[in-house]
Formats: structure tokens, C-alpha cells, sequence
């Protein structure tokens, strides 16, 4: 019984976690406007964007509270790259 415990407390931190906003390691004023509006619509499209290619099968789908925010993360880095940004030494 306490394991079960431990691993729905470890869910819940996981899942708190997740939902903080992330702000990707790039370059930059992260404070201007324009940052604010390119960081913004890119953590939109990217949310969407996995939230839909996990929903294409059961198996995704079903992992995606693990998967989804590292995933998440990711597509955000890849589109603000995209919109010239350039990823911080060291910036994962």
C-alpha cells in the first residue's frame, strides 16, 4: 500500500510540474514584447501539435502524461528557433 502511495505522489509532482510555463533556454530579451508574442504562439502551436499526434493511437495517448511535456518542451525550443531565436550554450 505505501508504494502505491509513493507512486501517486510522484504522479501529482509530475503533473504540477508539467504545468508550469516553460520559458526555453534561447537568447535574447525574455522580457520584450516581441519575446513574449513569439514565446506565446509557439507554446500554443506546440501543445496542439503533440496533443494531436499522441491522440492518433491509444498507445501514445495513454503515456502521454509522461511523454507529452518533454515533447512539448521540445516542439516549443524547435519553434522559436524557427522565429530566429538561438538556443543559450548548453540549451536542451
Amino acid at each position: 500500500m505505501r508504494s502505491f502511495g509513493v507512486l501517486v505522489s510522484a504522479g501529482v509532482l509530475l503533473g504540477v510540474g508539467a504545468c508550469s510555463p516553460y520559458d526555453p533556454p534561447v537568447q535574447g530579451d525574455h522580457a520584450s514584447d516581441k519575446y513574449k508574442t513569439d514565446l506565446e504562439a509557439c507554446r500554443k502551436s506546440s501543445s496542439h501539435a503533440v496533443y494531436l499526434r499522441n491522440a492518433r493511437a491509444p498507445g501514445p495517448w495513454i503515456i502521454s502524461p509522461i511523454t507529452g511535456p518533454p515533447a512539448v518542451r521540445a516542439a516549443i525550443r524547435t519553434c522559436m528557433t524557427g522565429k530566429g531565436y538561438v538556443l543559450a550554450e548548453g540549451g536542451k
